[in-house]
């Protein structure tokens, strides 16, 4: 058995102390203080019953020992340090005591310096060995001495030493949970802060998500986490975002029965769990069975839900510390800011495309979605034709009108021409009055039908012109957009409020 395994790890996150360096370094100091008094004792007036040559061969002895632990103090194990602690010293201080003649004299005060070290460093079980191999060597002093109550002195000075070494250990088993508070804060601080990091510099919310859930495991010493949020239909939760688990994509109806994530969600309060039985499988089975479960709603507006962080154990779970839950709420409104950040960049990807006043794609998303549609066709040895439209007098109807007037009237073609439309086709306002259509997967015959319906459902008698062309299976999207043009012009020139073809294709 390790002696240190039991022991209170104290210190900078308990780790630093429990270094054999430390301690080496500490027991040496010690043992040459110990050395340096004793010889001052000597050098001092004292008993004419010391047998000063047997004392200072004691401190020259623990000049040595001090010594030689300063200088191997990379080297020696852990174990040897306690056979040090437990047989060395003891011999030291009580053969000290023997020479000194004196049981009750100043050196037995170096028996608390040894039992406070073993306390502080080995931990209460070994601190109580310390103290029995420390009983034993005193009671052979003053059985060996005589004198006045040996039985007396004996209680009293070893009774006051495992009281001082017991009120260390509890000293010290505070701070070490204080200390170990202090670090765990600090790696979730760290966790935090790398997932604030991540929310600077990635745009990805995949990305993002899964640094949250990744910080969340490794602060919560869990198995797996899981953003849930709605889904687009909004009747389920789903896992947007995993890490530990195989469970991407899985999704929780709103009528799921005990759901802790369904539950925490609609209340938008946290929830701890340690699932048993049937329970155990409740949201992530079979992917992932779970023993325990904490659900941190992401709250935003102070009391609406808009996802849940949910932290699961593999292993058994009866409660959970306060730092845990603080780590994963921290966490938690890291995922508020990810979201409305998504959603604000989903927003000015939107604005980035559309134009304001119809809803309809601007010039730059026009040019993007025909490069693909491009794309598509030449993959798949497909048709397309493109259109370019231009309200007749439009200028006119503004003048008559008032430009809130003609703003009400741009509202209201684009939503007559969006439901004329496929599915597939794609309609942009191109500049002005003039918009552009593509339609996939369409000849120039048919297409010519399609602009024509476009024409008989503008609103209060309105005209327009059109120029329509087939992309010739090479021609780039700025050429084929050009031969649309051309040909808007010549149903201009021939008096507007018509359709022109261009067959050259």
């Amino acid at each position: 058995m390790n002696p240190g395994e039991d022991a209170p790890k104290i210190g900078v996150a308990g780790s630093e102390f429990h270094q054999s360096r430390t301690m080496s370094t500490v027991l040496g100091v010690l043992l040459l203080a110990g050395a340096t008094i004793g010889a001052l004792s000597l050098l001092l007036p004292h008993p004419s019953s010391y047998d000063s040559p047997a004392l200072w061969s004691n401190v020259v002895l623990a000049f040595v020992a001090g010594g030689l632990l300063l200088l191997l103090r990379n080297r020696l194990p852990r174990w040897l340090l306690l056979a040090i602690v437990l047989v060395g010293t003891p011999l030291v201080v009580t053969r000290a005591i023997y020479y000194g003649h004196d049981p009750s004299g100043y050196y037995t005060i170096w028996y608390l310096w040894i039992g406070v070290y073993a306390f502080f460093f080995f931990g209460l079980r070994w601190g109580l060995v310390q103290m029995a191999a420390i009983g034993g060597a005193y009671a052979w002093a003053l059985a060996e001495l005589g004198g006045p109550t040996p039985v007396a002195r004996w209680v009293v000075t070893i009774g006051s030493i495992v009281v001082a070494g017991l009120l260390v250990d509890a000293l010290a088993g505070r701070l070490r949970k204080e200390t170990d508070a202090s670090a765990r804060r600090a790696a979730n601080l760290e966790a935090v802060g790398e997932v604030a990091r991540q929310l600077a510099t990635q745009s990805d919310p995949r990305a993002v998500g899964w640094a949250i859930c990744s910080a969340a495991v490794r602060t919560a010493h869990a198995s797996a986490a899981v953003l849930w949020r709605p889904n687009h239909t909004g009747d389920a939760l789903q896992a947007t975002a995993v890490a530990g688990a195989d469970v991407e994509g899985v999704a929780l109806p709103f009528v799921t029965p005990s759901s802790g994530a369904i539950q925490a969600f609609t209340s938008a309060t946290d929830r701890f769990s340690a699932l048993r039985g049937a329970q155990t499988a409740q949201e992530l089975s079979p992917g992932f069975e779970a023993s325990a479960a904490l659900w941190q709603p992401i709250i935003r507006d102070e009391s609406t839900a808009v996802g849940v962080l949910a932290v699961y154990w593999r292993e058994p779970l009866e409660q959970l510390g306060g730092e845990t839950r603080r780590a994963v709420r921290l966490l938690a409104l890291e995922a508020a800011i990810a979201i409305e950040r998504g959603e604000l960049l989903g927003r000015l990807e939107i604005a980035a495309r559309t134009d304001d006043l119809t809803g309809l794609l601007n010039r730059r998303a026009w040019d993007e979605e025909l490069g693909r549609e491009l794309s598509r066709a030449d993959r798949d040895a497909g048709t397309l034709c493109v259109a370019i439209l231009d309200l007749d007098n439009f200028k006119l109807y503004n003048d008559a009108h008032g430009h809130q007037g003609g703003d009400r009237f741009l509202k209201q073609m684009a939503g007559a021409w969006m439901q004329t439309l496929r599915a597939g086709d794609i309609l942009a306002r191109y500049g002005g009055e003039e918009f552009a259509v593509a339609l996939p997967g369409t000849d120039l015959e048919h297409a010519q039908q399609m602009l024509e319906r476009l024409r008989e459902c503008l609103p209060e008698g309105q005209t327009c012109s059109a120029g329509v062309c087939r992309w010739d299976g090479a021609e780039s999207a700025e050429s084929l957009t050009a031969r649309a043009d051309t040909a808007l012009y010549s149903a201009k020139d021939a008096g507007r409020d018509r359709i022109v073809g261009d067959p050259s294709a």
